[in-house]
């Protein structure tokens, strides 16, 4: 069920990629180098930007300024949709469900490249273990992600380690736990 979750959230950060009108930093100046990509002269900006500009308006009003925006207007008809229906599911959630979303998308943007594709493999691989494995696993992750990275070397190296989970899950839990970008605060960000 965690991982079904963390996937979705995953699958609605899409909904966070498009470009949002006129969006410019706050001094009304272009982007810094580097920071333009492609969608636009503003480019989509950090996942989770136009939902967290957008998630005090009703939904109905979310679904206008969706509607509205620029970016979205040059997608697919079947896109258009699909990211309607993943605003919709993101607003029938409960509120603290929502934040949490929002920060998964925080530090989803913050991983590079290799490590969204590196997420992504993994979250693949943990979807072909059963239930009860794929808990297991979350919660040795969600250990793991507390350890230094000393510590992680010392349990991946241990015999109750190494019995408890298969090469597979070993391979899973060791990919997973190395990514863990800082918060803004200094913080592992929360999982």
């Amino acid at each position: 069920m965690i991982g079904a979750r963390a996937v979705g959230i995953v699958i609605l950060s899409s909904l966070l990629t498009i470009p949002i009108a006129g969006q410019r930093p706050a001094n009304g100046s272009n982007p810094p180098h580097g920071q333009q990509q492609k969608g636009g002269p503003a480019g989509p900006g950090k996942l989770g930007d136009w939902l967290r500009a957008h998630k005090d308006l009703p939904p109905d009003q979310q679904q206008k300024a969706l509607e509205n925006d620029p970016g979205f207007k040059r997608l697919s008809a079947q896109r258009q949709a699909e990211l309607k229906e993943r605003l919709r599911k993101f607003n029938s959630l409960p509120p603290d469900q929502r934040e949490r979303a929002l920060q998964r998308m925080d530090y989803w943007s913050k991983l590079s490249q290799d490590q969204r594709a590196q997420v992504r493999t993994a979250n693949q691989q943990l979807q072909t273990l059963p239930a009860d494995r794929r808990t297991m696993v979350h919660k040795a992750l969600r250990h793991l992600r507390q350890m230094t990275p000393q510590e992680r070397q010392q349990e991946f190296q241990s015999a109750k380690f190494q019995s408890t989970f298969s090469g597979q899950e070993q391979t899973i839990l060791k990919n997973l736990a190395e990514i863990n970008p800082p918060a803004d605060n200094g913080n592992p960000s929360p999982h």
